[in-house]
Protein backbone atom coordinates (compact mmCIF):
# COMPACT_ATOMS: atom_id res chain seq x y z
CA UNK A 1 0.00 0.00 0.00
CA UNK A 2 1.18 3.51 -1.28
CA UNK A 3 1.48 5.75 1.90
CA UNK A 4 0.24 9.15 0.10
CA UNK A 5 -3.44 10.26 -0.74
CA UNK A 6 -3.93 12.62 -3.46
CA UNK A 7 -6.33 15.25 -2.74
CA UNK A 8 -7.14 15.99 -6.06
CA UNK A 9 -10.26 15.12 -7.74
CA UNK A 10 -10.59 11.12 -8.80
CA UNK A 11 -13.27 9.98 -11.81
CA UNK A 12 -16.08 7.82 -11.28
CA UNK A 13 -15.16 4.35 -12.70
CA UNK A 14 -18.66 3.36 -12.96
CA UNK A 15 -19.95 2.27 -16.48
CA UNK A 16 -21.98 5.32 -17.30
CA UNK A 17 -22.77 8.66 -16.32
CA UNK A 18 -26.19 8.98 -15.81
CA UNK A 19 -26.82 12.56 -16.58
CA UNK A 20 -30.24 12.27 -17.76
CA UNK A 21 -33.30 10.90 -16.48
CA UNK A 22 -33.44 8.16 -19.47
CA UNK A 23 -29.92 7.34 -18.71
CA UNK A 24 -30.29 6.76 -14.61
CA UNK A 25 -32.79 4.72 -15.38
CA UNK A 26 -31.15 2.03 -17.62
CA UNK A 27 -28.72 2.79 -14.92
CA UNK A 28 -31.02 1.21 -12.20
CA UNK A 29 -31.96 -1.55 -13.91
CA UNK A 30 -28.39 -2.50 -14.99
CA UNK A 31 -27.36 -1.71 -11.74
CA UNK A 32 -29.89 -4.01 -9.48
CA UNK A 33 -29.76 -6.95 -12.50
CA UNK A 34 -25.84 -6.94 -11.51
CA UNK A 35 -26.16 -6.87 -7.59
CA UNK A 36 -29.19 -9.01 -7.62
CA UNK A 37 -27.99 -11.64 -9.08
CA UNK A 38 -26.87 -14.06 -6.48
CA UNK A 39 -30.61 -14.06 -5.59
CA UNK A 40 -32.06 -17.20 -7.39
CA UNK A 41 -35.89 -15.86 -7.95
CA UNK A 42 -36.74 -13.78 -10.16
CA UNK A 43 -39.71 -12.36 -8.29
CA UNK A 44 -37.46 -11.71 -5.58
CA UNK A 45 -35.10 -9.50 -8.28
CA UNK A 46 -38.03 -7.83 -9.39
CA UNK A 47 -39.09 -6.91 -5.59
CA UNK A 48 -35.68 -5.85 -4.76
CA UNK A 49 -34.85 -3.68 -7.92
CA UNK A 50 -38.79 -1.94 -7.21
CA UNK A 51 -37.41 -1.16 -3.35
CA UNK A 52 -34.92 0.36 -4.78
CA UNK A 53 -36.70 2.11 -7.10
CA UNK A 54 -38.97 3.92 -4.24
CA UNK A 55 -35.79 4.86 -1.98
CA UNK A 56 -34.80 6.69 -4.89
CA UNK A 57 -38.00 8.32 -5.56
CA UNK A 58 -40.65 8.59 -2.08
CA UNK A 59 -40.76 11.55 -0.48
CA UNK A 60 -41.05 11.16 3.31
CA UNK A 61 -40.58 8.32 5.19
CA UNK A 62 -39.55 5.53 3.40
CA UNK A 63 -41.93 2.78 4.58
CA UNK A 64 -43.66 0.17 2.35
CA UNK A 65 -46.73 1.63 1.63
CA UNK A 66 -44.72 4.51 0.66
CA UNK A 67 -42.04 2.82 -1.28
CA UNK A 68 -45.61 1.22 -3.20
CA UNK A 69 -47.05 4.49 -4.46
CA UNK A 70 -44.35 4.37 -7.00
CA UNK A 71 -44.41 0.98 -7.81
CA UNK A 72 -48.12 1.12 -9.54
CA UNK A 73 -48.83 -2.64 -9.14
CA UNK A 74 -51.83 -3.76 -6.97
CA UNK A 75 -50.89 -5.44 -3.29
CA UNK A 76 -47.37 -3.78 -3.62
CA UNK A 77 -46.95 -3.01 -0.13
CA UNK A 78 -47.37 -6.08 1.16
CA UNK A 79 -45.45 -7.38 -1.73
CA UNK A 80 -42.66 -4.90 -0.67
CA UNK A 81 -43.05 -5.58 3.20
CA UNK A 82 -42.69 -9.01 2.73
CA UNK A 83 -39.79 -8.89 0.51
CA UNK A 84 -37.97 -6.64 3.25
CA UNK A 85 -39.29 -8.47 6.54
CA UNK A 86 -40.35 -11.88 5.41
CA UNK A 87 -38.53 -13.55 2.79
CA UNK A 88 -35.19 -15.80 2.16
CA UNK A 89 -32.75 -13.74 0.61
CA UNK A 90 -29.43 -13.50 1.80
CA UNK A 91 -28.20 -9.76 2.27
CA UNK A 92 -24.22 -11.21 2.74
CA UNK A 93 -23.79 -12.00 -1.46
CA UNK A 94 -26.08 -8.53 -1.83
CA UNK A 95 -23.40 -6.74 0.34
CA UNK A 96 -20.70 -8.43 -1.37
CA UNK A 97 -21.77 -7.13 -5.08
CA UNK A 98 -21.89 -4.43 -3.72
CA UNK A 99 -18.47 -3.31 -2.53
CA UNK A 100 -16.97 -4.62 -5.88
CA UNK A 101 -19.46 -1.88 -7.41
CA UNK A 102 -18.64 0.73 -4.74
CA UNK A 103 -14.96 0.22 -5.05
CA UNK A 104 -15.84 0.63 -9.06
CA UNK A 105 -17.77 3.82 -8.38
CA UNK A 106 -15.86 5.62 -5.20
CA UNK A 107 -12.12 3.99 -6.09
CA UNK A 108 -11.80 4.65 -2.32
CA UNK A 109 -8.86 5.12 0.11
CA UNK A 110 -9.77 3.50 3.09
CA UNK A 111 -12.70 1.58 4.87
CA UNK A 112 -14.48 4.25 7.38
CA UNK A 113 -16.54 2.41 10.20
CA UNK A 114 -19.30 5.08 11.44
CA UNK A 115 -22.15 5.15 13.52
CA UNK A 116 -25.83 5.58 13.23
CA UNK A 117 -27.89 6.01 16.17
CA UNK A 118 -31.73 6.85 15.66
CA UNK A 119 -33.49 8.16 18.83
CA UNK A 120 -36.56 5.87 19.76
CA UNK A 121 -39.06 5.53 21.96
CA UNK A 122 -40.34 2.67 23.35
CA UNK A 123 -39.38 -1.24 22.60
CA UNK A 124 -41.24 -1.53 19.30
CA UNK A 125 -38.26 -1.56 16.94
CA UNK A 126 -35.34 -4.13 16.59
CA UNK A 127 -32.39 -3.33 18.88
CA UNK A 128 -33.41 0.00 20.73
CA UNK A 129 -32.32 0.21 24.32
CA UNK A 130 -31.01 3.12 26.11
CA UNK A 131 -27.29 3.98 25.18
CA UNK A 132 -24.42 6.48 25.61
CA UNK A 133 -24.21 8.35 22.98
CA UNK A 134 -20.99 10.01 23.09
CA UNK A 135 -22.34 13.34 20.81
CA UNK A 136 -24.54 14.02 23.18
CA UNK A 137 -22.37 13.29 26.27
CA UNK A 138 -26.06 11.10 27.90
CA UNK A 139 -28.02 7.95 27.58
CA UNK A 140 -31.04 8.05 25.29
CA UNK A 141 -33.25 5.59 24.45
CA UNK A 142 -32.26 4.93 20.55
CA UNK A 143 -31.00 2.06 18.04
CA UNK A 144 -27.24 1.44 17.45
CA UNK A 145 -25.63 0.42 14.79
CA UNK A 146 -22.79 0.92 12.57
CA UNK A 147 -21.89 1.25 8.85
CA UNK A 148 -18.94 0.16 7.57
CA UNK A 149 -18.39 3.01 4.33
CA UNK A 150 -15.52 2.61 1.25
CA UNK A 151 -14.61 6.54 1.48
CA UNK A 152 -12.40 8.51 -0.94
CA UNK A 153 -11.33 12.23 -0.40
CA UNK A 154 -14.52 13.03 -2.83
CA UNK A 155 -17.69 10.61 -1.66
CA UNK A 156 -18.17 7.63 0.56
CA UNK A 157 -20.71 4.99 0.35
CA UNK A 158 -21.76 2.38 2.94
CA UNK A 159 -21.60 -1.47 1.73
CA UNK A 160 -21.78 -3.42 4.89
CA UNK A 161 -23.49 -2.60 8.30
CA UNK A 162 -24.17 -4.49 12.22
CA UNK A 163 -27.26 -4.07 14.37
CA UNK A 164 -25.75 -3.56 18.42
CA UNK A 165 -28.32 -5.78 20.69
CA UNK A 166 -28.54 -7.66 23.85
CA UNK A 167 -29.52 -4.01 25.71
CA UNK A 168 -32.95 -3.71 27.18
CA UNK A 169 -33.83 -0.70 29.13
CA UNK A 170 -33.23 -0.43 32.22
CA UNK A 171 -30.00 -2.72 32.23
CA UNK A 172 -26.39 -1.01 33.34
CA UNK A 173 -25.52 0.63 30.43
CA UNK A 174 -21.55 0.74 30.00
CA UNK A 175 -19.54 3.31 27.86
CA UNK A 176 -17.69 1.06 26.08
CA UNK A 177 -17.80 -1.35 23.12
CA UNK A 178 -16.33 -4.34 24.40
CA UNK A 179 -19.32 -4.62 27.22
CA UNK A 180 -20.90 -6.82 24.36
CA UNK A 181 -18.15 -8.28 22.40
CA UNK A 182 -18.49 -5.74 19.41
CA UNK A 183 -14.43 -5.01 18.42
CA UNK A 184 -14.53 -7.66 16.69
CA UNK A 185 -17.41 -7.80 15.09
CA UNK A 186 -16.82 -4.16 13.88
CA UNK A 187 -14.00 -5.59 12.63
CA UNK A 188 -15.06 -8.62 10.92
CA UNK A 189 -17.06 -6.25 8.71
CA UNK A 190 -13.80 -5.12 6.55
CA UNK A 191 -12.03 -8.23 7.25
CA UNK A 192 -14.78 -10.25 5.56
CA UNK A 193 -14.89 -8.73 2.29
CA UNK A 194 -11.22 -8.45 2.11
CA UNK A 195 -11.17 -11.93 2.73
CA UNK A 196 -12.91 -12.89 -0.36
CA UNK A 197 -11.41 -10.43 -2.42
CA UNK A 198 -8.38 -8.93 -1.62
CA UNK A 199 -8.75 -5.92 -3.95
CA UNK A 200 -10.99 -4.45 -1.17
CA UNK A 201 -8.59 -4.21 1.25
CA UNK A 202 -7.84 -1.05 2.83
CA UNK A 203 -6.75 0.17 6.10
CA UNK A 204 -9.68 1.01 8.60
CA UNK A 205 -10.43 4.54 10.21
CA UNK A 206 -12.74 5.11 12.97
CA UNK A 207 -13.89 6.82 15.95
CA UNK A 208 -12.97 4.54 18.70
CA UNK A 209 -12.76 6.49 21.91
CA UNK A 210 -15.41 4.30 23.80
CA UNK A 211 -13.87 1.23 22.43
CA UNK A 212 -11.43 -0.86 24.73
CA UNK A 213 -8.25 -0.12 22.71
CA UNK A 214 -6.49 -3.14 23.41
CA UNK A 215 -9.35 -5.39 22.38
CA UNK A 216 -10.00 -3.79 19.11
CA UNK A 217 -5.83 -3.14 18.12
CA UNK A 218 -5.66 -7.42 18.76
CA UNK A 219 -8.92 -7.89 16.57
CA UNK A 220 -7.32 -5.52 14.18
CA UNK A 221 -4.02 -6.81 13.88
CA UNK A 222 -5.50 -10.81 14.03
CA UNK A 223 -7.62 -9.62 10.66
CA UNK A 224 -4.45 -8.37 9.56
CA UNK A 225 -6.08 -5.05 9.08
CA UNK A 226 -3.81 -1.50 9.13
CA UNK A 227 -5.74 0.95 11.01
CA UNK A 228 -6.22 4.55 11.91
CA UNK A 229 -7.81 5.22 15.62
CA UNK A 230 -9.54 8.44 16.97
CA UNK A 231 -8.72 8.00 20.91
CA UNK A 232 -9.77 10.07 23.74
CA UNK A 233 -7.06 11.90 25.44
CA UNK A 234 -7.15 10.11 28.45
CA UNK A 235 -5.62 6.98 26.81
CA UNK A 236 -2.87 5.58 28.60
CA UNK A 237 0.85 5.05 26.52
CA UNK A 238 3.94 4.98 26.97
CA UNK A 239 6.79 6.90 24.67
CA UNK A 240 8.32 3.99 22.45
CA UNK A 241 11.96 3.33 22.85
CA UNK A 242 15.01 3.04 20.87
CA UNK A 243 14.30 0.27 18.15
CA UNK A 244 10.85 1.06 18.39
CA UNK A 245 10.94 -0.78 22.03
CA UNK A 246 9.68 0.50 25.41
CA UNK A 247 11.82 2.27 27.96
CA UNK A 248 12.60 0.10 30.78
CA UNK A 249 10.98 1.99 32.68
CA UNK A 250 8.70 3.50 30.53
CA UNK A 251 6.75 6.90 31.86
CA UNK A 252 2.89 6.36 31.00
CA UNK A 253 1.10 9.33 30.44
CA UNK A 254 -2.03 10.01 29.01
CA UNK A 255 -2.33 10.18 25.12
CA UNK A 256 -3.57 14.62 25.51
CA UNK A 257 -0.48 14.88 27.93
CA UNK A 258 1.86 13.34 25.65
CA UNK A 259 1.19 15.57 22.60
CA UNK A 260 0.62 18.75 24.77
CA UNK A 261 4.75 18.47 25.15
CA UNK A 262 5.40 18.35 21.41
CA UNK A 263 3.27 20.93 20.15
CA UNK A 264 6.26 22.78 19.17
CA UNK A 265 7.40 19.95 16.99
CA UNK A 266 3.58 19.95 14.88
CA UNK A 267 3.83 21.32 11.19
CA UNK A 268 1.15 22.94 8.83
CA UNK A 269 -0.88 20.41 6.59
CA UNK A 270 -3.83 21.42 4.14
CA UNK A 271 -6.84 20.08 3.36
CA UNK A 272 -9.90 20.81 1.22
CA UNK A 273 -8.38 25.00 1.88
CA UNK A 274 -8.33 24.31 5.59
CA UNK A 275 -4.63 24.47 7.76
CA UNK A 276 -4.04 22.35 10.83
CA UNK A 277 -1.13 21.65 12.86
CA UNK A 278 0.19 17.70 12.89
CA UNK A 279 2.71 16.42 15.52
CA UNK A 280 3.35 12.24 15.57
CA UNK A 281 5.06 10.64 18.16
CA UNK A 282 6.15 6.79 18.59
CA UNK A 283 4.17 5.16 21.56
CA UNK A 284 3.10 1.77 22.61
CA UNK A 285 0.13 0.85 24.40
CA UNK A 286 0.90 -0.10 27.94
CA UNK A 287 -1.62 -3.01 28.22
CA UNK A 288 -0.67 -4.88 24.45
CA UNK A 289 0.97 -7.67 24.51
CA UNK A 290 3.04 -8.43 22.82
CA UNK A 291 3.76 -4.48 22.77
CA UNK A 292 4.72 -3.02 19.18
CA UNK A 293 5.34 0.54 17.72
CA UNK A 294 2.42 2.52 17.06
CA UNK A 295 2.20 5.83 15.79
CA UNK A 296 0.03 8.76 18.31
CA UNK A 297 -0.83 11.83 15.82
CA UNK A 298 -1.85 14.91 17.55
CA UNK A 299 -4.09 17.51 14.91
CA UNK A 300 -4.45 21.47 16.33
CA UNK A 301 -6.95 23.70 13.81
CA UNK A 302 -6.34 26.62 16.10
CA UNK A 303 -2.93 28.23 18.45
CA UNK A 304 -4.57 26.17 21.51
CA UNK A 305 -2.69 24.26 23.66
CA UNK A 306 -4.59 21.21 23.63
CA UNK A 307 -5.12 18.64 20.36
CA UNK A 308 -8.48 18.74 18.97
CA UNK A 309 -8.01 15.54 17.94
CA UNK A 310 -6.07 12.16 18.59
CA UNK A 311 -5.31 8.87 16.04
CA UNK A 312 -3.69 5.66 17.29
CA UNK A 313 -2.04 4.16 13.95
CA UNK A 314 0.00 1.27 13.05
CA UNK A 315 0.95 3.06 9.68
CA UNK A 316 4.03 4.31 11.18
CA UNK A 317 5.81 4.65 7.71
CA UNK A 318 3.17 7.09 6.37
CA UNK A 319 4.08 10.78 6.34
CA UNK A 320 1.78 13.35 8.58
CA UNK A 321 0.00 15.12 5.78
CA UNK A 322 -1.11 11.47 3.67
CA UNK A 323 -2.24 10.32 7.68
CA UNK A 324 -4.31 13.65 8.33
CA UNK A 325 -5.62 12.80 5.13
CA UNK A 326 -6.89 9.39 5.30
CA UNK A 327 -8.23 10.78 9.31
CA UNK A 328 -10.20 13.77 7.39
CA UNK A 329 -12.26 10.54 5.44
CA UNK A 330 -14.62 10.53 8.31
CA UNK A 331 -15.68 13.80 7.93
CA UNK A 332 -16.37 12.86 3.95
CA UNK A 333 -18.37 9.74 5.42
CA UNK A 334 -20.64 12.37 7.52
CA UNK A 335 -20.96 14.51 4.55
CA UNK A 336 -22.28 12.08 2.66
CA UNK A 337 -24.48 10.20 5.42
CA UNK A 338 -26.34 13.53 5.64
CA UNK A 339 -26.22 14.54 1.98
CA UNK A 340 -27.78 10.78 0.35
CA UNK A 341 -28.12 8.16 3.07
CA UNK A 342 -30.61 10.30 4.97
CA UNK A 343 -32.69 10.85 1.79
CA UNK A 344 -32.91 7.19 0.31
CA UNK A 345 -34.17 6.09 4.10
CA UNK A 346 -31.45 4.04 5.90
CA UNK A 347 -32.57 5.05 9.03
CA UNK A 348 -36.58 4.72 7.94
CA UNK A 349 -36.86 0.88 8.81
CA UNK A 350 -39.62 0.19 11.29
CA UNK A 351 -40.50 -2.84 12.81
CA UNK A 352 -39.05 -6.22 15.22
CA UNK A 353 -37.63 -8.29 12.48
CA UNK A 354 -33.68 -8.18 12.34
CA UNK A 355 -33.91 -9.72 9.44
CA UNK A 356 -35.62 -7.01 7.85
CA UNK A 357 -33.45 -4.14 9.53
CA UNK A 358 -30.43 -6.37 7.67
CA UNK A 359 -32.44 -6.03 4.42
CA UNK A 360 -33.39 -2.72 4.45
CA UNK A 361 -30.37 -1.06 5.41
CA UNK A 362 -28.44 -3.15 2.42
CA UNK A 363 -31.08 -1.63 -0.40
CA UNK A 364 -31.01 1.49 1.16
CA UNK A 365 -27.09 1.66 0.43
CA UNK A 366 -27.72 0.30 -3.13
CA UNK A 367 -29.86 3.18 -3.41
CA UNK A 368 -26.87 5.73 -2.19
CA UNK A 369 -24.40 4.49 -4.54
CA UNK A 370 -26.81 4.95 -7.03
CA UNK A 371 -27.14 8.61 -5.96
CA UNK A 372 -24.03 8.90 -6.02
CA UNK A 373 -23.71 8.16 -9.81
CA UNK A 374 -25.81 11.32 -10.51
CA UNK A 375 -24.31 13.65 -11.82
CA UNK A 376 -26.79 16.00 -10.98
CA UNK A 377 -26.40 15.17 -7.02
CA UNK A 378 -25.67 18.31 -4.91
CA UNK A 379 -21.85 18.32 -3.53
CA UNK A 380 -21.54 18.86 0.30
CA UNK A 381 -18.15 19.96 1.19
CA UNK A 382 -16.37 17.46 3.55
CA UNK A 383 -15.87 19.57 6.17
CA UNK A 384 -19.10 20.68 7.18
CA UNK A 385 -20.71 19.97 10.45
CA UNK A 386 -23.08 17.41 10.17
CA UNK A 387 -25.06 16.02 13.02
CA UNK A 388 -25.37 11.97 13.55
Amino acid sequence: MVNSISCGSKPSASRRDPGTDDDFDTHISETCSELFSSLRRADQRKRGEQYVRGLLTAHGRKTARNLAAFVGEGAADQNLHHFVAGSTWNWHSVRAALARYADQTVRGDAWVIRPMVVYKAGGRSVGVGRRFVPDLGRVVSCQQSYGLWLASDTMAAPVSWHLTLGREPGDRHDRQLSAHGEEEELVGLAAELAHTNRALARPVVMDARIAALPRLVRALSAADQTFLLRVSGDLPLAPAGVRGQPDRRPQISPAQHLMEQLKRLSRPVEWQGSISFVAPCNVVLTDQLPQRTLLLLGVWRANRRRPADLWLTDLTSWNRGALLRLAMLTSRVDADFNRVSVGVGIRDFEGRSFQGWHRHVTLASIAHALRLSRTDTPHTPANASPSR
